[in-house]
């Protein structure tokens, strides 16, 4: 079987529509893909990105996704094994400055915010951050509609209390480690594209890259909680190893304090 990104095993039906509308976010900004890639997904969840890179270069990447949870990585691994044909190495911990154990908030019912930063003491104000870039996103998508013309504050009420499932969740001790301790257990010599995408952690991975490694890779895209916080943090190291930059963020990135960062050598 070839992968498609509506025939993959997921969690929450939901999670996988807003995963399948979000990745081609990453493929912006002259990011392209070569003819044998090599990518790295971090952050994979169920291997969604990874099934757009697979269908993008016609099943020729060579692709390792990085997906600590352990609920998630069996589904990871069983999509990769059924739907990629052998190009996709799946890995079963998380990237980051050093060789560690953290605990992860897991939710069920929400998986694609589970993180290292989020828990039982922030993830109201979590909730409440996320249901404003939701009801964003749905005032943009039903324009003219009811929805559309609700107040801003109502929705976002009316979308919090749908994600009222994010209390419920579970703890994971994961195992993480620097990615250029990564590239040389896998004999990685290039990197045309890493993707990041860690739901608060993009600096820790970047800084588990050492010196010597950062000419392999030729493109890189991360996704930047915490922006105004993080975002001209990441797009500066980017641009000090050799890249060009460029940065997005769009009216529901920017109600989730949410953006892109797109290096390109």
């Amino acid at each position: 079987m070839t992968a498609n990104l509506t025939a993959l095993h997921c969690v929450n039906s939901w999670e996988a529509a807003y995963l399948r509308d979000e990745v081609n976010g990453y493929f912006a900004n002259g990011i392209e893909l070569a003819p044998g890639a090599t990518v790295l997904d971090v952050g994979a969840n169920i291997g969604v990105f990874s099934a757009a890179v697979h269908e993008r270069s016609a099943g020729e990447a060579r692709i390792y996704a990085f997906e600590p949870l352990p609920p998630l990585h069996a589904i990871l691994e069983r999509n990769a094994r059924e739907f990629f044909g052998g190009r996709v190495t799946t890995l079963p911990y998380g990237l980051s400055a050093s060789e560690a154990e953290l605990e992860f908030s897991y939710f069920p019912a929400a998986t694609i915010f589970s993180s290292s930063f989020r828990d039982k003491g922030n993830v109201d104000a979590e909730r409440r951050r996320i249901a404003a870039s939701i009801a964003e996103m749905m005032r943009r998508e039903e324009n003219g509609s009811a929805v559309s013309r609700m107040p801003a504050p109502i929705l976002r009420a009316l979308v919090g209390r749908q994600l009222r499932s994010m209390r419920q969740l579970e703890t994971h001790r994961v195992r993480v480690r620097p990615l250029s301790r990564v590239l040389e257990e896998h004999h990685i010599e290039h990197i045309d594209l890493l993707k990041v995408d860690v739901e608060g952690a993009e600096l820790e991975v970047l800084h588990g890259i050492e010196d010597r490694h950062w000419p392999l890779i030729r493109q890189a895209v991360v996704e930047v909680e915490g922006w105004r916080r993080n975002g001209a943090v990441i797009a500066e190291l980017l641009g000090e190893h050799g890249f060009s930059i460029s940065t997005e963020q769009g009216p529901v990135q920017r109600a989730a304090d949410v953006g892109m960062v797109f290096a390109i050598r």
